[in-house]
């Protein structure tokens, strides 16, 4: 029978057997990889994202402790190891923050470091009716629309509506409040079935992207 996370934690300090860490870290791996991307929409940055994640788990396994679980502790880890990638590619490429949230104020002002601009619309001229395109053609164009979120919205659309997570545990990955997150999937949702009408007849911004694989 497979051992709990907390049970292969403690094995773990106690006998130092990297092997056993070895096997937790493989229970998430895929999940991490796919959040960094969904967030980054880049397969290297991501793989980074996961190896830069190992590291961090390894580092700091003496400080978790059981007031979240493991899984959420884990994917907390993730998300500051992504906002770090977007906000050191932002320095290096002179990063414009467009926020599609007229009540955002000075919520992302954690994810922004440059200044902040918001808009209600943002064009694309490359229109193509549903029924037209085909699966791969889909995914590529809703991966396209996700990039366009805010940072912060495309978080918790990425945790929420594509890997199920739920309304607490996302707030404690991203260290925000319930009712921030709410917020931010709600803009992140409008923007999204904004950016994908033109694609898609019926554009509802959940069953979309939840076709993602």
């Amino acid at each position: 029978m497979d051992l709990s996370d907390e049970a292969l934690i403690e094995s773990f300090r106690k006998t130092k057997d990297f092997n056993q860490f070895e096997f937790l870290i493989r229970r998430y791996q895929n999940r991490i990889y796919s959040i960094a991307f969904r967030i980054l929409g880049n397969i290297e940055e991501a793989e980074e994202v996961v190896q830069e994640t190992y590291i961090k788990v390894h580092q700091n396994l003496d400080r978790f402790r059981r007031q979240s679980s493991f899984g959420a502790w884990i994917f907390r880890i993730t998300h500051n190891v992504c906002v770090d990638t977007l906000r050191s590619k932002r320095r290096k490429r002179g990063f414009l923050f467009l926020s599609f949230d007229p009540h955002s104020g000075q919520e992302f002002d954690d994810y922004s470091e440059s200044s902040t601009q918001v808009v209600t619309q943002l064009a694309d001229d490359r229109p193509c009716p549903d029924e037209q395109m085909d699966t791969k053609e889909k995914l590529e164009m809703i991966e396209s629309c996700l990039k366009q979120l805010p940072d912060a919205q495309r978080m918790v659309v990425v945790l929420h509506d594509i890997e199920g997570f739920q309304y607490q545990e996302i707030a404690e990955i991203v260290n925000t409040s319930i009712g921030t997150v709410r917020s931010r999937l709600h803009y992140g949702r409008l923007k999204l079935r904004e950016l994908l009408a033109p694609y898609f007849s019926s554009a509802n911004p959940v069953s979309v992207a939840r076709r993602l694989p």
